[in-house]
């Protein structure tokens, strides 16, 4: 595929632009729905200056383009009929367009935008809000960019004023399907924008938190980070921290304070107030993004010495969380030549995963002289877990056959997938070496499909018949063998679409 669009790159550089025009032009004419994507394109790259004002025809056309394009609101056959999903990747490239205005700090321009993909939204909603989940995730990011943009500077009282009463009507037509309260952050920040009691304060640096009092609810929670973003868009970067430090978003905060190159105070208060894994990345990248790449690098190395506390009730958010961090440190220490960093994220990252993948990027990153030291580790963790979903592929791998023979437990046979490709590896692996063990895991594995008539799966059951067979005759059982199937066939005799199966193996045998 990108040899391909490298080729195509080529081709269209070499081209005239009066022929690149003239086939750009051809396909326009041809497709509407392209044709209204190049308008969108041509109008969000044509607006350079933040005065000139932005058309919003292209954009309601190319969300009206997408929305058609999924068969909404057209006439069903029947009731159960239903329309293709909404094109994700175009409807996030049309968001994407007023995300880089807001960036710039060009609110005005975000919200032409913005106000016609929501109104779409909103019209198609109730007809494929029971089945269409991608539109449910989208209202939540609207909201949030449409909060935002309402707090820019260049929004008008009166136009907020317009948009407030716009966002309501749309919200009381999705409430009916159950986002209830689909647009409550836009709503408030266009009612409520900078003028709440006690913001100018805070903003100031004179207030000690927000909202005043202290408590805060989840829609106060998400106009203060609409707000953040806003006043991050619009280069307020003191009364960004100010907000932040004053609603104890100290993940924010620091991460502010390492962009405005004021790192030693970022780590500083990393090392009170950040607690979790994944705030704890956001800064080091945030760090390493400035030019501090070994203080970055030392602050991860910190935090995975921490125990990750307010990652989530739920452990495997904190191994998640942990993991992510011990792969940007073992990446970037990688990259930067710190052996002992590189080979400790390696190690941390392996162990909270367990993947294969994080184990054959710590073998292919290492020295050779490190990583049989290294291995052992990783080989030594991976064993000592009670749980591990790629445990077999690693093993195998290692050519350590004996040791992924030992960590299955026949006995609990009825927990494994007969259909699992490791699984299947593994037995025509350790045929040769423990053909006893494949004979008892083979046959428990081919019965609970046959003894269960699962006829779709009969296939599979003649597969680790052909490795019992094979691990019979290894061990000089293969008359045993021909009594075991000869049962089978007469057992299974009416069982029409296995028959031809066991039949086969009966040939194949003689």
């Amino acid at each position: 595929m990108k040899q391909a669009e490298n080729k195509r790159a080529e081709h269209m550089r070499a081209m005239s632009r009066e022929r690149l025009e003239a086939l750009v032009l051809e396909r326009s004419e041809r497709d509407e729905s392209f044709a209204f994507w190049l308008d969108a394109r041509l109008a969000a790259s044509q607006t350079d200056e933040a005065n000139t004002p932005l058309d919003p025809t292209p954009f309601r056309r190319r969300a009206e383009a997408l929305f058609a394009s999924t068969g909404l609101g057209r006439h069903r056959h029947s009731w159960g009929e239903r329309s293709a999903g909404i094109d994700e990747a175009a409807f996030e490239q049309l968001i994407d367009e007023a995300e880089s205005f807001l960036a710039a700090g060009r609110g005005s321009h975000a919200l032409t935008i913005l106000k016609p993909v929501a109104s779409g939204l909103a019209a198609y909603f109730p007809e494929n809000a029971d089945w269409d989940e991608a539109l449910h995730e989208f209202v939540p990011r609207l909201d949030q960019l449409i909060a935002q943009t309402a707090l820019m500077d260049g929004i008008p009282r009166e136009e907020r004023d317009d948009l407030a009463d716009q966002l309501a009507g749309w919200q009381r037509e999705l409430a009916e399907f159950g986002a209830v309260e689909a647009f409550s952050t836009a709503i408030a920040a266009c009612l409520q924008g900078w003028d709440e009691p006690g913001l100018e304060a805070t903003l100031a640096g004179l207030g000690q938190s927000w909202p005043p009092g202290g408590g805060s609810d989840p829609l106060d929670n998400d106009l203060t980070r609409a707000r953040l973003a806003a006043l991050d868009a619009m280069g307020r970067s003191e009364q960004f921290l100010n907000l932040s430090r004053a609603a104890g978003l100290y993940c924010d905060h620091t991460v502010k304070l390492a962009q405005m190159g004021r790192v030693d105070e970022a780590i500083a208060l990393a090392h009170v107030r950040l607690t979790t894994h994944s705030d704890l990345l956001r800064l080091a990248e945030a760090v390493a993004a400035v030019g501090k790449v070994e203080t970055a690098i030392h602050l991860a190395a910190w935090g995975l010495s921490r125990d990750g506390r307010g990652e989530g009730g739920e452990s495997w958010r904190q191994r998640t969380g942990k993991a992510l961090l011990a792969r940007w440190l073992r990446e970037k220490a990688h990259e930067s030549g710190n052996r002992d960093m590189m080979l400790r994220g390696a190690r941390i990252a392996f162990e909270q995963s367990l993947a294969r993948e994080d184990f054959r990027v710590a073998e292919i990153i290492s020295d050779p002289a490190d990583w049989p030291g290294l291995r052992e580790l990783l080989l030594a963790a991976l064993m000592a877990a009670p749980y591990a979903s790629e445990r077999i592929e690693i093993l195998l791998d290692e050519g350590l056959v004996a040791d992924a023979v030992a960590s299955i437990n026949l006995e609990e046979a009825c927990f494994l997938s007969p259909r699992d490709p490791a699984l299947v590896r593994l037995a025509e692996r350790a045929s040769v070496d423990h053909p006893d063990w494949v004979i008892v895991l083979a046959r428990r594995m081919a019965d609970a499909i046959m003894f269960e008539g699962r006829s779709s799966r009969y296939e599979t059951a003649a597969l680790w018949l052909g490795i019992a067979a094979r691990a019979y005759e290894v061990c000089g059982r293969f008359d045993q063998w021909l009594a075991y199937l000869g049962g089978l066939i007469e057992q299974h005799g009416r069982k029409h679409r296995l028959r031809p199966f066991l039949e086969r193996l009966r040939r194949t045998a003689k």
